[in-house]
Protein backbone atom coordinates (compact mmCIF):
# COMPACT_ATOMS: atom_id res chain seq x y z
CA UNK A 1 0.00 0.00 0.00
CA UNK A 2 1.70 3.38 -0.78
CA UNK A 3 0.30 6.22 1.47
CA UNK A 4 0.64 9.91 -0.14
CA UNK A 5 3.10 11.29 0.63
CA UNK A 6 5.68 9.30 -0.88
CA UNK A 7 9.23 10.41 -0.93
CA UNK A 8 11.53 8.60 -3.61
CA UNK A 9 8.37 6.48 -4.40
CA UNK A 10 10.63 5.30 -7.57
CA UNK A 11 12.99 3.57 -4.95
CA UNK A 12 10.69 2.02 -3.37
CA UNK A 13 8.70 0.67 -5.98
CA UNK A 14 12.01 -0.33 -7.57
CA UNK A 15 13.32 -2.08 -4.36
CA UNK A 16 10.11 -4.92 -3.22
CA UNK A 17 8.54 -7.48 -5.05
CA UNK A 18 4.91 -7.47 -5.47
CA UNK A 19 1.72 -8.20 -7.57
CA UNK A 20 -0.52 -5.45 -6.75
CA UNK A 21 -1.10 -2.11 -4.82
CA UNK A 22 -3.51 -0.42 -3.10
CA UNK A 23 -2.35 3.39 -3.70
CA UNK A 24 -4.36 6.37 -1.54
CA UNK A 25 -6.08 9.41 -3.16
CA UNK A 26 -3.59 10.11 -6.18
CA UNK A 27 -3.03 12.96 -7.18
CA UNK A 28 -3.59 14.76 -10.63
CA UNK A 29 -1.34 13.19 -13.09
CA UNK A 30 0.41 11.15 -10.09
CA UNK A 31 3.87 10.22 -11.33
CA UNK A 32 4.01 7.10 -9.25
CA UNK A 33 0.30 5.88 -10.40
CA UNK A 34 1.76 6.59 -13.82
CA UNK A 35 4.75 4.37 -12.77
CA UNK A 36 2.75 1.49 -11.30
CA UNK A 37 0.84 1.22 -14.78
CA UNK A 38 4.12 1.46 -17.45
CA UNK A 39 5.42 -1.29 -14.90
CA UNK A 40 2.27 -3.09 -15.99
CA UNK A 41 1.36 -3.42 -11.85
CA UNK A 42 -2.34 -3.91 -11.02
CA UNK A 43 -3.35 -1.03 -9.04
CA UNK A 44 -6.54 -0.15 -7.40
CA UNK A 45 -7.06 3.74 -5.77
CA UNK A 46 -8.71 4.33 -2.68
CA UNK A 47 -10.04 7.63 -3.05
CA UNK A 48 -11.08 8.72 -7.00
CA UNK A 49 -12.25 11.62 -7.93
CA UNK A 50 -15.16 12.42 -9.34
CA UNK A 51 -15.21 11.11 -13.08
CA UNK A 52 -11.41 9.25 -12.93
CA UNK A 53 -11.80 5.86 -13.83
CA UNK A 54 -11.19 3.00 -11.75
CA UNK A 55 -10.30 0.31 -10.86
CA UNK A 56 -10.81 2.23 -7.95
CA UNK A 57 -12.95 3.38 -4.74
CA UNK A 58 -14.47 6.68 -5.04
CA UNK A 59 -16.02 8.87 -2.13
CA UNK A 60 -17.76 11.91 -2.17
CA UNK A 61 -15.64 14.75 -1.26
CA UNK A 62 -17.57 16.96 -2.04
CA UNK A 63 -20.33 15.95 0.12
CA UNK A 64 -17.62 15.61 2.69
CA UNK A 65 -16.87 19.06 2.91
CA UNK A 66 -20.85 19.91 3.16
CA UNK A 67 -21.30 18.29 5.94
CA UNK A 68 -18.34 19.99 8.20
CA UNK A 69 -19.18 23.36 6.49
CA UNK A 70 -22.87 23.39 7.33
CA UNK A 71 -21.68 22.09 11.06
CA UNK A 72 -19.85 25.24 11.52
CA UNK A 73 -21.97 27.31 10.05
CA UNK A 74 -25.00 26.45 11.68
CA UNK A 75 -22.66 26.42 15.40
CA UNK A 76 -22.04 29.89 14.78
CA UNK A 77 -18.58 29.93 13.04
CA UNK A 78 -18.63 32.89 10.56
CA UNK A 79 -15.16 33.46 10.09
CA UNK A 80 -12.96 30.32 9.18
CA UNK A 81 -10.84 29.90 6.94
CA UNK A 82 -9.84 26.30 5.15
CA UNK A 83 -6.14 25.19 5.79
CA UNK A 84 -5.98 22.88 2.56
CA UNK A 85 -2.96 20.64 1.64
CA UNK A 86 -0.80 21.92 -1.81
CA UNK A 87 -1.18 18.74 -3.74
CA UNK A 88 -3.68 18.27 -6.50
CA UNK A 89 -5.47 15.61 -4.49
CA UNK A 90 -9.71 15.12 -5.18
CA UNK A 91 -10.16 15.79 -1.43
CA UNK A 92 -7.86 19.30 -1.42
CA UNK A 93 -9.20 20.00 -4.48
CA UNK A 94 -12.88 19.37 -3.51
CA UNK A 95 -12.77 20.87 -0.09
CA UNK A 96 -11.74 23.91 -1.19
CA UNK A 97 -14.14 24.01 -4.10
CA UNK A 98 -16.73 23.29 -1.64
CA UNK A 99 -15.43 25.71 0.81
CA UNK A 100 -15.55 28.46 -1.48
CA UNK A 101 -19.15 28.15 -2.97
CA UNK A 102 -20.61 27.99 0.49
CA UNK A 103 -19.01 30.71 1.83
CA UNK A 104 -20.29 32.47 -0.66
CA UNK A 105 -23.47 31.02 -0.49
CA UNK A 106 -23.77 32.37 3.09
CA UNK A 107 -22.23 36.12 2.15
CA UNK A 108 -19.15 35.06 4.58
CA UNK A 109 -15.66 35.96 3.24
CA UNK A 110 -13.50 32.92 1.90
CA UNK A 111 -9.95 32.49 3.43
CA UNK A 112 -8.30 29.82 1.80
CA UNK A 113 -4.46 28.47 3.25
CA UNK A 114 -2.51 26.02 1.54
CA UNK A 115 -0.13 23.71 2.68
CA UNK A 116 2.39 21.67 1.41
CA UNK A 117 1.60 18.10 2.95
CA UNK A 118 5.13 17.68 4.39
CA UNK A 119 4.98 20.44 6.69
CA UNK A 120 1.17 19.58 7.47
CA UNK A 121 1.78 21.07 11.18
CA UNK A 122 4.32 23.57 11.04
CA UNK A 123 2.16 25.17 7.83
CA UNK A 124 -0.95 25.37 9.60
CA UNK A 125 0.52 26.66 12.38
CA UNK A 126 1.91 29.31 11.15
CA UNK A 127 -1.51 30.01 8.86
CA UNK A 128 -3.25 30.51 12.20
CA UNK A 129 -0.56 32.86 14.03
CA UNK A 130 -0.23 34.73 10.79
CA UNK A 131 -4.29 35.67 10.99
CA UNK A 132 -3.71 36.42 14.18
CA UNK A 133 -0.69 38.39 14.11
CA UNK A 134 -2.52 40.25 11.14
CA UNK A 135 -5.68 40.96 13.38
CA UNK A 136 -8.14 39.22 10.57
CA UNK A 137 -11.17 37.96 12.44
CA UNK A 138 -11.34 34.38 13.43
CA UNK A 139 -13.84 32.10 14.96
CA UNK A 140 -13.11 28.31 13.80
CA UNK A 141 -10.92 26.92 11.43
CA UNK A 142 -11.41 24.30 8.95
CA UNK A 143 -8.35 22.10 8.30
CA UNK A 144 -9.43 18.64 6.77
CA UNK A 145 -6.01 16.97 6.86
CA UNK A 146 -5.53 15.88 10.57
CA UNK A 147 -2.19 16.95 10.92
CA UNK A 148 -3.06 20.18 9.62
CA UNK A 149 -6.02 20.40 12.63
CA UNK A 150 -2.97 19.79 15.32
CA UNK A 151 -0.84 22.39 14.07
CA UNK A 152 -3.92 24.62 14.04
CA UNK A 153 -5.00 23.39 17.75
CA UNK A 154 -1.14 23.68 18.98
CA UNK A 155 -1.21 27.78 17.29
CA UNK A 156 -4.43 28.46 19.16
CA UNK A 157 -2.96 26.80 22.30
CA UNK A 158 0.28 29.12 22.18
CA UNK A 159 -1.62 32.47 21.93
CA UNK A 160 -4.12 31.29 24.99
CA UNK A 161 -7.30 30.95 22.59
CA UNK A 162 -9.52 27.97 23.92
CA UNK A 163 -11.49 25.54 21.83
CA UNK A 164 -14.58 26.03 21.79
CA UNK A 165 -14.73 28.72 23.70
CA UNK A 166 -12.76 31.02 21.53
CA UNK A 167 -12.94 29.34 18.58
CA UNK A 168 -14.72 26.11 16.82
CA UNK A 169 -12.52 23.76 14.59
CA UNK A 170 -13.04 20.59 12.89
CA UNK A 171 -11.30 18.10 10.51
CA UNK A 172 -12.19 15.18 8.63
CA UNK A 173 -10.73 12.05 9.91
CA UNK A 174 -12.03 11.01 12.41
CA UNK A 175 -8.54 9.20 13.67
CA UNK A 176 -6.22 9.02 16.82
CA UNK A 177 -5.14 12.78 16.28
CA UNK A 178 -8.23 14.00 16.35
CA UNK A 179 -9.66 11.83 19.47
CA UNK A 180 -6.45 12.53 21.64
CA UNK A 181 -6.95 16.20 21.34
CA UNK A 182 -7.73 18.50 24.06
CA UNK A 183 -10.81 18.70 23.36
CA UNK A 184 -11.51 15.83 20.75
CA UNK A 185 -12.01 17.31 17.66
CA UNK A 186 -15.31 17.15 15.58
CA UNK A 187 -15.06 14.63 12.26
CA UNK A 188 -16.64 12.24 9.91
CA UNK A 189 -16.33 8.80 10.52
CA UNK A 190 -15.30 7.62 6.99
CA UNK A 191 -16.10 4.10 7.47
CA UNK A 192 -12.40 3.20 6.85
CA UNK A 193 -12.62 -0.43 7.69
CA UNK A 194 -15.19 -1.23 6.16
CA UNK A 195 -13.14 0.49 2.90
CA UNK A 196 -9.80 -1.82 3.18
CA UNK A 197 -12.58 -4.50 3.01
CA UNK A 198 -13.44 -4.10 -0.14
CA UNK A 199 -10.63 -2.30 -1.50
CA UNK A 200 -8.13 -5.39 -0.91
CA UNK A 201 -11.52 -7.89 -2.48
CA UNK A 202 -11.40 -5.86 -5.25
CA UNK A 203 -7.57 -5.67 -5.79
CA UNK A 204 -7.51 -9.39 -5.82
CA UNK A 205 -9.93 -9.37 -8.40
CA UNK A 206 -7.77 -6.67 -10.33
CA UNK A 207 -5.10 -9.42 -9.95
CA UNK A 208 -7.07 -12.48 -11.19
CA UNK A 209 -9.04 -11.20 -13.92
CA UNK A 210 -7.65 -7.45 -15.10
CA UNK A 211 -11.33 -5.58 -14.43
CA UNK A 212 -11.31 -2.27 -13.51
CA UNK A 213 -14.39 -1.99 -10.65
CA UNK A 214 -15.52 1.21 -9.36
CA UNK A 215 -16.63 0.81 -5.94
CA UNK A 216 -18.65 3.91 -3.99
CA UNK A 217 -17.88 4.07 -0.29
CA UNK A 218 -20.72 4.47 2.15
CA UNK A 219 -21.67 8.15 3.25
CA UNK A 220 -19.76 9.29 6.34
CA UNK A 221 -21.07 9.86 9.54
CA UNK A 222 -20.54 13.43 11.22
CA UNK A 223 -19.18 13.02 14.70
CA UNK A 224 -19.59 16.27 16.72
CA UNK A 225 -17.69 16.35 19.38
CA UNK A 226 -16.22 19.33 21.93
CA UNK A 227 -14.65 21.53 19.50
CA UNK A 228 -17.35 22.88 17.86
CA UNK A 229 -19.75 22.48 20.75
CA UNK A 230 -19.36 26.20 22.63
Amino acid sequence: MLVPPIAEASTVLSSRPFDGMLMIEPEEDDATLANLHDRGTPTLMIGLGEGAPGPGVRFDYAGMAEMLIAHMLDAGTRHMPLIVGQSRRPSNLAFRQTYERMMAGAGLTARVHVVPEVYSERGAAAAVLGDLDAGLPLDGVLAPIDAMASGAMAALRQVGLSVPGDMHLATRYDGFRGRSETPPLTALNLGLEEVAQIATAALIKVIETGSAPVLHASDPLLVIRASTAG
